[in-house]
C-alpha cells in the first residue's frame, strides 16, 4: 500500500524533527498503512510520557499518533552497574526479569544512557567491551552477559584506574585516599561491600591496616597521612560526645 501523501505526513515528521532537536536523540516515524497510525520511535533519550505530553499539546491535528521508546544495550547496562551497587542485581541473576527489571525502572528515567561522570562512563565502557561477543562487524556487547558479569562480579573490576588520586585530581577516574585503602585492604564483609558497590570501609579501620602494615606502599602511607586529620576530627568529636553524655550522667547523682 502507498505512503500517506506528503500533507498528512507533514505534521509527524515535523514534529519528530522537533522533538529530536530539543531533546539531542534522533526521532524516526513509522507510518502503518493498514491502521493509518502513526508511531514515533526513538532509542533512550527523553521518556515516553515527555513525548506524549507533547503529542496531546501541540501534536499533529486529526492524525493518530503513538510514541515509543526503546533502550540500546548501553542504557541497560548503566542500570545494571547502578543496579548493582545497589544491591538489586543478584536477586535476577539467569532469569529474563533482569531486563524486565530494568526496563520498569528506566521508565520516568530521562536520557538514561547517559553516565553521571567519567568514572561511571568509564565502567561503562569497560563493561560493555567485557560483555563484547562475535568478532569483525558482528562484535557487539551482549546485554544479558553485561547483566551476568555485574551480578556476579560486582563493579570494583571495572574502575578505570586502580592508582591512589594525585592531590587535586577530582575527575574521579583513580581512587581518593579511603577507596585506595579499602581497595587495599579489605576483608570479609568490608570487601564484598568494595566488590558489589563501591562502598568504602570505616576510615579508622583503613587506616589501621595501613598503620599495621608491616611494608606499606608510598602510597598506601601517603593515603593513610591524608585521611590522619579527617580521623582525627572524628575521634575528637566522638570523645567531646561521650564527655557531654558521662558529664551529664554524673551530674544527674548530685
Amino acid at each position: 500500500m502507498a505512503t500517506p501523501t506528503s500533507s498528512p505526513a507533514a505534521g509527524p515528521r515535523h514534529l519528530a524533527e522537533r522533538l529530536g532537536a530539543q531533546h539531542r536523540t534522533r526521532i524516526e516515524t513509522l507510518y502503518d498503512p493498514a491502521r493509518r497510525h502513526w508511531t514515533l520511535r526513538w532509542y533512550d533519550g527523553p521518556t515516553v510520557a515527555t513525548v506524549q505530553a507533547a503529542l496531546e499539546q501541540g501534536g499533529p491535528g486529526g492524525a493518530e499518533v503513538s510514541a515509543r521508546r526503546d533502550l540500546t544495550t548501553r542504557a541497560l547496562a548503566l542500570a545494571a552497574i547502578r543496579e548493582t551497587r545497589a544491591g538489586a542485581m543478584r536477586r535476577w541473576v539467569g532469569s529474563w526479569g533482569q531486563r524486565y527489571h530494568l526496563e520498569q525502572l528506566l521508565l520516568d528515567r530521562p536520557n538514561p544512557e547517559r553516565a553521571s561522570g567519567p568514572r561511571e562512563e568509564a565502567m561503562l565502557e569497560r563493561l560493555l567491551r567485557a560483555a563484547t561477543t562475535g568478532t569483525g562487524h558482528w562484535a557487539v556487547p551482549d546485554e544479558s552477559r553485561a547483566f551476568e558479569l555485574v551480578a556476579r562480579d560486582g563493579v570494583a573490576w571495572l574502575l578505570p584506574d586502580h592508582r591512589l588520586a594525585a592531590p587535586g585530581e577530582t575527575d574521579g577516574l583513580a581512587l581518593d585516599p579511603l577507596e585506595f585503602l579499602t581497595a587495599r585492604y579489605a576483608t570479609g564483609v568490608h570487601r564484598t561491600a568494595w566488590e558489589t558497590a563501591l562502598t568504602t570501609m570505616p576510615l579508622r579501620a583503613a587506616v589501621a591496616a595501613a598503620r599495621t602494615d608491616t611494608a606499606p606502599t608510598p602510597d598506601a602511607a601517603e593515603a593513610a597521612l591524608t585521611l590522619l586529620p579527617t580521623l582525627h576530627d572524628q575521634l575528637t568529636g566522638e570523645l567531646e560526645a561521650a564527655r557531654a553524655v558521662l558529664t551529664r550522667a554524673a551530674r544527674s547523682r548530685q
